[in-house]
Protein backbone atom coordinates (compact mmCIF):
# COMPACT_ATOMS: atom_id res chain seq x y z
CA UNK A 1 0.00 0.00 0.00
CA UNK A 2 0.92 3.60 -0.61
CA UNK A 3 2.14 5.69 1.88
CA UNK A 4 1.96 9.69 1.28
CA UNK A 5 5.25 11.07 2.35
CA UNK A 6 4.77 13.68 4.81
CA UNK A 7 6.89 16.27 3.56
CA UNK A 8 8.33 19.33 5.46
CA UNK A 9 6.57 21.07 8.07
CA UNK A 10 7.89 24.64 9.68
CA UNK A 11 8.56 24.88 13.53
CA UNK A 12 8.56 28.20 15.41
CA UNK A 13 9.75 27.78 18.58
CA UNK A 14 9.67 30.07 21.34
CA UNK A 15 12.73 31.79 21.13
CA UNK A 16 12.18 32.86 17.63
CA UNK A 17 13.73 30.42 15.85
CA UNK A 18 12.25 28.31 13.01
CA UNK A 19 13.21 24.64 11.91
CA UNK A 20 12.42 22.90 9.51
CA UNK A 21 11.09 18.59 10.09
CA UNK A 22 11.55 16.18 6.94
CA UNK A 23 11.15 13.10 6.25
CA UNK A 24 14.13 11.77 5.23
CA UNK A 25 13.68 9.44 1.83
CA UNK A 26 15.96 7.04 -0.16
CA UNK A 27 15.32 6.78 -3.54
CA UNK A 28 16.73 3.72 -4.78
CA UNK A 29 17.14 1.91 -8.56
CA UNK A 30 15.04 -0.86 -8.66
CA UNK A 31 15.11 -1.63 -11.98
CA UNK A 32 17.58 -0.96 -15.01
CA UNK A 33 21.93 -0.92 -16.17
CA UNK A 34 22.40 1.12 -12.56
CA UNK A 35 20.04 -0.59 -10.18
CA UNK A 36 20.77 -1.10 -6.35
CA UNK A 37 22.13 2.37 -6.80
CA UNK A 38 20.71 4.79 -4.33
CA UNK A 39 20.74 8.33 -3.10
CA UNK A 40 19.02 10.19 0.19
CA UNK A 41 16.62 12.88 -0.28
CA UNK A 42 16.33 15.50 2.46
CA UNK A 43 15.74 18.99 3.07
CA UNK A 44 17.54 20.18 -0.70
CA UNK A 45 16.63 18.71 -3.92
CA UNK A 46 18.19 15.28 -5.63
CA UNK A 47 18.26 15.62 -9.56
CA UNK A 48 18.67 12.56 -11.70
CA UNK A 49 20.09 12.05 -15.20
CA UNK A 50 23.33 10.85 -16.49
CA UNK A 51 25.67 13.70 -16.61
CA UNK A 52 27.78 13.38 -13.44
CA UNK A 53 26.94 16.75 -12.17
CA UNK A 54 23.50 14.39 -10.99
CA UNK A 55 22.93 13.81 -7.67
CA UNK A 56 21.69 10.28 -8.68
CA UNK A 57 23.93 9.62 -12.04
CA UNK A 58 22.84 7.10 -13.93
CA UNK A 59 24.05 4.90 -17.46
CA UNK A 60 20.83 4.71 -18.74
CA UNK A 61 21.31 6.21 -22.76
CA UNK A 62 17.40 6.08 -22.97
CA UNK A 63 17.74 8.71 -19.87
CA UNK A 64 18.07 12.21 -20.57
CA UNK A 65 21.41 14.22 -19.21
CA UNK A 66 18.93 15.83 -16.81
CA UNK A 67 16.12 13.75 -16.63
CA UNK A 68 14.03 14.65 -13.37
CA UNK A 69 14.37 16.73 -10.07
CA UNK A 70 12.48 15.29 -6.61
CA UNK A 71 11.97 17.98 -4.62
CA UNK A 72 10.56 18.02 -1.19
CA UNK A 73 8.00 20.59 0.34
CA UNK A 74 4.46 20.73 2.73
CA UNK A 75 2.50 18.46 0.83
CA UNK A 76 5.32 16.02 -0.09
CA UNK A 77 8.15 14.70 -2.52
CA UNK A 78 7.74 16.38 -6.23
CA UNK A 79 8.72 14.74 -9.57
CA UNK A 80 9.50 17.18 -11.77
CA UNK A 81 10.28 16.59 -15.13
CA UNK A 82 12.77 18.22 -17.04
CA UNK A 83 12.10 18.33 -20.43
CA UNK A 84 13.26 15.25 -21.19
CA UNK A 85 13.56 13.24 -24.31
CA UNK A 86 11.37 10.31 -23.13
CA UNK A 87 9.29 11.07 -20.53
CA UNK A 88 8.62 10.67 -17.05
CA UNK A 89 6.56 8.06 -16.14
CA UNK A 90 4.19 7.24 -12.37
CA UNK A 91 1.86 4.90 -12.51
CA UNK A 92 2.21 4.05 -15.86
CA UNK A 93 0.84 7.54 -17.08
CA UNK A 94 3.63 10.16 -18.63
CA UNK A 95 3.68 13.01 -16.00
CA UNK A 96 5.37 16.37 -15.85
CA UNK A 97 5.23 17.58 -11.83
CA UNK A 98 3.47 15.18 -9.88
CA UNK A 99 3.79 14.15 -6.00
CA UNK A 100 4.82 10.55 -5.12
CA UNK A 101 4.57 8.81 -2.19
CA UNK A 102 6.32 5.56 -0.19
CA UNK A 103 6.62 2.49 -2.85
CA UNK A 104 5.75 4.68 -5.91
CA UNK A 105 7.33 3.61 -8.71
CA UNK A 106 8.87 6.43 -11.28
CA UNK A 107 10.02 5.11 -14.55
CA UNK A 108 12.37 6.63 -16.72
CA UNK A 109 13.36 5.31 -19.69
CA UNK A 110 14.56 1.60 -19.14
CA UNK A 111 15.01 2.78 -15.19
CA UNK A 112 12.31 2.72 -12.58
CA UNK A 113 13.37 4.44 -9.31
CA UNK A 114 11.40 3.94 -6.10
CA UNK A 115 10.87 6.26 -2.28
CA UNK A 116 11.13 5.04 0.96
CA UNK A 117 11.36 7.25 3.69
CA UNK A 118 13.49 6.01 6.19
CA UNK A 119 13.95 8.77 9.01
CA UNK A 120 12.63 12.11 9.98
CA UNK A 121 15.11 15.37 10.10
CA UNK A 122 15.74 18.60 11.03
CA UNK A 123 17.30 21.61 9.99
CA UNK A 124 17.05 25.13 11.62
CA UNK A 125 15.94 28.42 8.92
CA UNK A 126 16.20 31.90 9.57
CA UNK A 127 13.54 33.83 11.69
CA UNK A 128 13.45 36.78 9.32
CA UNK A 129 10.96 37.18 6.50
CA UNK A 130 13.49 39.72 4.05
CA UNK A 131 15.89 39.27 2.54
CA UNK A 132 16.73 42.45 0.39
CA UNK A 133 13.62 43.70 -1.16
CA UNK A 134 12.62 39.84 -0.98
CA UNK A 135 9.40 39.33 1.21
CA UNK A 136 8.60 35.18 2.34
CA UNK A 137 8.00 33.42 5.43
CA UNK A 138 7.15 30.06 3.89
CA UNK A 139 9.24 27.36 4.24
CA UNK A 140 10.84 27.84 0.06
CA UNK A 141 11.77 31.38 0.65
CA UNK A 142 13.41 31.01 3.74
CA UNK A 143 15.45 28.17 2.54
CA UNK A 144 16.36 30.35 -0.40
CA UNK A 145 17.20 33.45 2.23
CA UNK A 146 20.00 30.90 3.73
CA UNK A 147 21.29 29.81 0.88
CA UNK A 148 21.06 33.17 -0.29
CA UNK A 149 23.43 34.83 2.19
CA UNK A 150 25.90 32.10 1.94
CA UNK A 151 26.54 32.72 -1.95
CA UNK A 152 26.90 36.55 -1.08
CA UNK A 153 30.22 35.92 0.86
CA UNK A 154 31.24 33.70 -1.71
CA UNK A 155 33.13 34.76 -5.04
CA UNK A 156 31.69 32.39 -7.71
CA UNK A 157 29.49 32.48 -10.26
CA UNK A 158 25.74 32.72 -9.50
CA UNK A 159 22.74 31.42 -11.59
CA UNK A 160 19.24 32.26 -10.61
CA UNK A 161 16.32 30.18 -11.82
CA UNK A 162 12.77 31.22 -11.97
CA UNK A 163 10.04 32.35 -13.85
CA UNK A 164 9.13 35.59 -15.28
CA UNK A 165 7.94 38.00 -12.07
CA UNK A 166 9.16 35.69 -9.52
CA UNK A 167 12.25 38.47 -8.46
CA UNK A 168 15.67 37.32 -10.04
CA UNK A 169 16.41 41.02 -10.62
CA UNK A 170 15.94 41.45 -6.88
CA UNK A 171 17.77 38.32 -5.22
CA UNK A 172 20.92 39.57 -7.63
CA UNK A 173 20.71 42.92 -6.01
CA UNK A 174 20.03 41.92 -2.76
CA UNK A 175 23.12 39.39 -3.02
CA UNK A 176 25.22 42.27 -4.21
CA UNK A 177 24.17 44.46 -1.03
CA UNK A 178 25.22 41.09 1.39
CA UNK A 179 28.32 40.33 -0.04
CA UNK A 180 31.84 41.79 -0.01
CA UNK A 181 31.39 43.92 -3.02
CA UNK A 182 28.58 45.99 -2.15
CA UNK A 183 31.33 49.47 -2.62
CA UNK A 184 31.75 47.91 -6.11
CA UNK A 185 29.06 49.07 -9.19
CA UNK A 186 26.06 46.79 -9.62
CA UNK A 187 26.10 46.28 -14.06
CA UNK A 188 23.07 45.16 -15.75
CA UNK A 189 22.79 43.72 -18.96
CA UNK A 190 19.83 42.04 -20.71
CA UNK A 191 20.73 39.41 -23.00
CA UNK A 192 17.29 39.38 -24.59
CA UNK A 193 17.10 43.40 -24.74
CA UNK A 194 19.74 44.04 -27.41
CA UNK A 195 19.50 43.47 -30.86
CA UNK A 196 21.75 39.92 -31.48
CA UNK A 197 24.24 41.69 -33.60
CA UNK A 198 25.42 44.21 -31.11
CA UNK A 199 25.11 41.81 -27.90
CA UNK A 200 29.27 41.38 -28.42
CA UNK A 201 29.61 44.94 -29.26
CA UNK A 202 27.50 45.32 -25.44
CA UNK A 203 29.61 42.97 -23.69
CA UNK A 204 32.83 43.52 -24.46
CA UNK A 205 32.99 47.24 -26.09
CA UNK A 206 34.95 48.40 -29.22
CA UNK A 207 37.48 50.06 -30.15
CA UNK A 208 37.38 53.09 -32.81
CA UNK A 209 36.83 52.22 -36.25
CA UNK A 210 35.74 48.25 -35.61
CA UNK A 211 32.45 49.25 -37.14
CA UNK A 212 30.52 51.38 -38.66
CA UNK A 213 29.37 53.77 -35.79
CA UNK A 214 32.24 53.05 -33.64
CA UNK A 215 33.82 56.36 -33.49
CA UNK A 216 35.35 55.93 -30.06
CA UNK A 217 36.51 53.42 -28.36
CA UNK A 218 33.97 51.89 -25.38
CA UNK A 219 34.10 49.94 -22.63
CA UNK A 220 31.62 47.22 -22.50
CA UNK A 221 29.82 45.83 -19.61
CA UNK A 222 32.87 43.79 -18.26
CA UNK A 223 34.78 46.44 -17.85
CA UNK A 224 32.24 48.87 -16.45
CA UNK A 225 31.43 46.46 -13.98
CA UNK A 226 35.04 46.07 -12.70
CA UNK A 227 35.49 45.80 -8.91
CA UNK A 228 31.76 44.62 -8.50
CA UNK A 229 29.36 42.02 -10.16
CA UNK A 230 27.60 42.01 -13.75
CA UNK A 231 24.06 40.65 -14.13
CA UNK A 232 23.45 38.88 -16.95
CA UNK A 233 19.74 38.60 -17.25
CA UNK A 234 17.77 36.30 -19.40
CA UNK A 235 21.20 34.47 -20.04
CA UNK A 236 19.65 31.62 -21.89
CA UNK A 237 18.91 34.51 -24.79
CA UNK A 238 22.20 34.37 -25.70
CA UNK A 239 22.94 33.54 -29.44
CA UNK A 240 24.74 30.11 -29.90
CA UNK A 241 27.77 32.08 -31.52
CA UNK A 242 28.57 34.27 -28.65
CA UNK A 243 28.45 31.37 -25.59
CA UNK A 244 31.94 30.39 -26.44
CA UNK A 245 33.21 33.73 -25.89
CA UNK A 246 31.49 34.60 -23.24
CA UNK A 247 32.99 31.41 -21.50
CA UNK A 248 36.22 32.33 -22.60
CA UNK A 249 35.76 35.75 -21.09
CA UNK A 250 34.54 34.25 -17.85
CA UNK A 251 37.25 31.32 -18.01
CA UNK A 252 40.26 33.91 -18.28
CA UNK A 253 39.39 37.13 -16.30
CA UNK A 254 39.83 39.09 -19.42
CA UNK A 255 37.68 40.32 -22.62
CA UNK A 256 39.07 42.06 -25.90
CA UNK A 257 37.33 44.85 -27.10
CA UNK A 258 35.78 43.75 -31.19
CA UNK A 259 38.26 45.61 -33.10
CA UNK A 260 41.56 44.89 -30.85
CA UNK A 261 44.36 42.27 -30.34
CA UNK A 262 45.02 43.09 -26.61
CA UNK A 263 43.03 41.82 -23.36
CA UNK A 264 41.82 43.80 -20.85
CA UNK A 265 41.53 42.37 -17.14
CA UNK A 266 38.19 42.45 -15.47
CA UNK A 267 37.56 41.76 -11.53
CA UNK A 268 33.88 40.62 -11.86
CA UNK A 269 31.59 38.59 -9.90
CA UNK A 270 29.26 37.37 -12.64
CA UNK A 271 25.30 36.60 -11.70
CA UNK A 272 23.37 35.18 -14.55
CA UNK A 273 19.27 34.72 -14.73
CA UNK A 274 16.93 32.91 -16.70
CA UNK A 275 13.39 31.76 -16.88
CA UNK A 276 14.49 29.27 -18.94
CA UNK A 277 15.43 25.43 -17.81
CA UNK A 278 18.58 25.60 -18.74
CA UNK A 279 19.07 22.12 -18.59
CA UNK A 280 16.79 21.16 -20.42
CA UNK A 281 18.09 24.26 -23.16
CA UNK A 282 21.62 22.08 -22.95
CA UNK A 283 20.20 18.87 -23.34
CA UNK A 284 18.60 19.76 -25.88
CA UNK A 285 21.54 21.60 -27.85
CA UNK A 286 20.40 24.99 -27.38
CA UNK A 287 22.93 26.04 -24.60
CA UNK A 288 26.60 25.07 -24.56
CA UNK A 289 27.28 22.47 -21.70
CA UNK A 290 30.42 23.96 -20.88
CA UNK A 291 28.58 27.52 -20.30
CA UNK A 292 26.16 26.26 -18.34
CA UNK A 293 28.71 24.31 -15.88
CA UNK A 294 30.88 27.50 -15.80
CA UNK A 295 27.95 29.38 -14.83
CA UNK A 296 26.32 26.97 -12.64
CA UNK A 297 28.57 26.94 -9.81
CA UNK A 298 25.75 28.10 -7.23
CA UNK A 299 22.49 28.04 -8.42
CA UNK A 300 19.19 29.75 -6.56
CA UNK A 301 15.56 28.93 -7.72
CA UNK A 302 12.92 31.05 -6.72
CA UNK A 303 9.58 29.46 -6.53
CA UNK A 304 6.31 30.41 -8.23
CA UNK A 305 3.77 32.32 -6.44
CA UNK A 306 1.78 29.36 -7.09
CA UNK A 307 4.22 27.47 -5.11
CA UNK A 308 4.19 29.62 -1.97
CA UNK A 309 0.87 31.09 -1.48
CA UNK A 310 1.05 31.46 2.33
CA UNK A 311 3.41 34.12 1.43
CA UNK A 312 0.64 35.76 -0.44
CA UNK A 313 -0.64 38.13 2.45
CA UNK A 314 2.69 39.11 3.77
CA UNK A 315 3.53 40.11 0.20
CA UNK A 316 0.64 41.74 -0.59
CA UNK A 317 0.68 43.86 2.70
CA UNK A 318 4.10 44.73 1.37
CA UNK A 319 3.08 46.22 -1.66
CA UNK A 320 0.56 48.28 -0.33
CA UNK A 321 2.58 49.64 2.10
CA UNK A 322 4.66 50.62 -0.16
CA UNK A 323 2.35 52.58 -2.43
CA UNK A 324 0.32 53.66 0.62
CA UNK A 325 3.55 55.06 2.39
CA UNK A 326 4.42 57.69 -0.17
CA UNK A 327 1.42 59.55 0.79
CA UNK A 328 2.99 59.48 4.58
CA UNK A 329 1.30 58.72 7.53
CA UNK A 330 1.85 55.02 10.47
CA UNK A 331 0.94 52.01 8.42
CA UNK A 332 1.29 49.70 11.13
CA UNK A 333 -2.48 49.16 11.02
CA UNK A 334 -1.78 47.17 8.25
CA UNK A 335 -0.20 44.54 9.70
CA UNK A 336 -2.79 42.42 12.25
CA UNK A 337 -5.35 42.61 9.48
CA UNK A 338 -3.02 40.84 6.42
CA UNK A 339 -5.70 37.61 6.54
CA UNK A 340 -8.82 39.60 6.66
CA UNK A 341 -7.88 41.87 3.60
CA UNK A 342 -5.56 40.06 1.57
CA UNK A 343 -6.21 36.36 2.44
CA UNK A 344 -8.56 35.81 -0.33
CA UNK A 345 -6.37 36.54 -3.08
CA UNK A 346 -4.23 32.92 -1.87
CA UNK A 347 -7.38 31.30 -4.70
CA UNK A 348 -6.05 33.33 -7.84
CA UNK A 349 -3.24 31.43 -9.53
CA UNK A 350 -1.16 34.02 -10.34
CA UNK A 351 0.23 33.15 -13.58
CA UNK A 352 2.36 36.15 -13.52
CA UNK A 353 3.71 35.36 -10.20
CA UNK A 354 4.87 37.90 -7.52
CA UNK A 355 4.99 40.59 -10.41
CA UNK A 356 1.10 40.21 -10.93
CA UNK A 357 -0.07 40.35 -7.37
CA UNK A 358 2.37 43.54 -6.84
CA UNK A 359 0.33 45.26 -10.23
CA UNK A 360 -3.07 44.14 -8.79
CA UNK A 361 -2.59 45.37 -5.32
CA UNK A 362 -1.16 48.70 -6.53
CA UNK A 363 -4.34 48.73 -9.05
CA UNK A 364 -6.54 48.52 -5.98
CA UNK A 365 -5.09 51.28 -4.34
CA UNK A 366 -5.57 53.30 -7.43
CA UNK A 367 -8.70 52.75 -8.05
CA UNK A 368 -10.02 52.98 -4.23
CA UNK A 369 -11.83 55.92 -2.98
CA UNK A 370 -9.16 58.82 -2.13
CA UNK A 371 -11.42 59.84 1.04
CA UNK A 372 -11.69 56.31 2.75
CA UNK A 373 -7.94 55.74 2.31
CA UNK A 374 -7.35 58.99 3.93
CA UNK A 375 -9.80 57.71 6.99
CA UNK A 376 -9.22 56.22 10.00
CA UNK A 377 -7.69 52.73 10.11
CA UNK A 378 -10.74 51.22 9.87
CA UNK A 379 -12.54 52.88 6.75
CA UNK A 380 -8.98 52.04 5.22
CA UNK A 381 -9.34 48.36 5.55
CA UNK A 382 -12.71 48.48 4.25
CA UNK A 383 -12.25 50.45 0.94
CA UNK A 384 -8.75 48.56 0.51
CA UNK A 385 -10.82 45.24 0.58
CA UNK A 386 -13.77 46.21 -1.25
CA UNK A 387 -11.53 47.61 -4.33
CA UNK A 388 -9.62 44.43 -4.30
CA UNK A 389 -12.65 42.43 -4.92
CA UNK A 390 -13.80 45.13 -7.76
CA UNK A 391 -10.63 44.66 -9.31
CA UNK A 392 -10.56 41.22 -9.14
CA UNK A 393 -14.12 40.90 -10.51
CA UNK A 394 -12.93 42.65 -13.32
CA UNK A 395 -11.27 39.88 -14.61
CA UNK A 396 -13.60 36.90 -14.06
CA UNK A 397 -15.96 36.05 -16.52
CA UNK A 398 -19.56 37.87 -16.23
CA UNK A 399 -21.36 35.08 -14.34
CA UNK A 400 -18.77 34.56 -11.90
CA UNK A 401 -18.04 38.16 -10.86
CA UNK A 402 -22.14 38.79 -10.55
CA UNK A 403 -22.58 35.50 -8.13
CA UNK A 404 -19.25 36.86 -6.28
CA UNK A 405 -20.95 40.39 -5.55
CA UNK A 406 -24.05 39.07 -5.04
CA UNK A 407 -22.60 36.61 -2.43
CA UNK A 408 -20.50 39.29 -0.98
CA UNK A 409 -23.45 41.69 -1.06
CA UNK A 410 -25.23 39.64 1.11
CA UNK A 411 -22.57 38.69 3.59
CA UNK A 412 -22.52 42.08 4.28
CA UNK A 413 -25.85 42.99 4.22
CA UNK A 414 -26.31 40.35 7.02
CA UNK A 415 -23.71 41.73 8.40
CA UNK A 416 -24.85 45.06 9.13
CA UNK A 417 -29.07 44.05 9.85
CA UNK A 418 -27.71 41.97 12.42
CA UNK A 419 -28.87 38.75 10.08
CA UNK A 420 -32.82 39.99 10.68
CA UNK A 421 -34.24 38.75 7.31
CA UNK A 422 -37.15 41.78 7.38
CA UNK A 423 -34.51 44.52 7.91
CA UNK A 424 -32.08 43.20 5.28
CA UNK A 425 -34.99 43.08 2.87
CA UNK A 426 -36.15 46.15 3.11
CA UNK A 427 -33.05 47.42 2.73
CA UNK A 428 -32.19 45.63 -0.21
CA UNK A 429 -35.38 46.37 -1.83
CA UNK A 430 -36.72 42.86 -1.78
CA UNK A 431 -39.25 40.54 -0.85
CA UNK A 432 -37.96 38.70 2.37
CA UNK A 433 -38.82 35.21 0.25
CA UNK A 434 -36.83 36.43 -2.50
CA UNK A 435 -33.63 37.26 0.02
CA UNK A 436 -33.90 34.18 1.34
CA UNK A 437 -34.07 32.11 -1.62
CA UNK A 438 -30.86 34.10 -2.51
CA UNK A 439 -29.34 33.28 0.48
CA UNK A 440 -30.01 29.40 0.09
CA UNK A 441 -28.59 29.77 -3.04
CA UNK A 442 -25.19 30.81 -1.80
CA UNK A 443 -25.14 28.72 1.46
CA UNK A 444 -24.72 31.84 3.72
CA UNK A 445 -25.06 30.64 7.25
CA UNK A 446 -27.82 33.15 9.15
CA UNK A 447 -26.80 33.62 12.92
Amino acid sequence: MTRAVSGHTTIVAADGAVRLRFDRVMVRVTRGADAGKEVELGADEVRVGTHPSNQLALSDPTVSRFHLRLRGDERGVRAIDSDSANGTRVGGLRVRDVYVGDGMVIELGDTALELATVAPGEVELPGDEVFGELVGRSTAMRRLFVAARRAAMSSSTVLLLGETGTGKDLLARAIHRTGPRTRGPFVVFDCGAAAPSLVESALFGPVRGAFTGADVDRPGVFEQAHGGPLFLDEIGELPPALQPKLLRALEAGSVQRLGSTQPVNVDVRVLAATHRDLRAEVDAEHFRADLYYRLAVLVLELPALRDRDEDIPILAAHFARAVLGRSGGDLAWLRPHLDDVFGALRTQPWPGTVRELRNAVERAIALADPDALAGDPLARLVELRQSLRRTRRARLPLETARAEFDREYLRDLLADTGNDLRAAAEQAGVHPKSLERLIRRYQLQRG
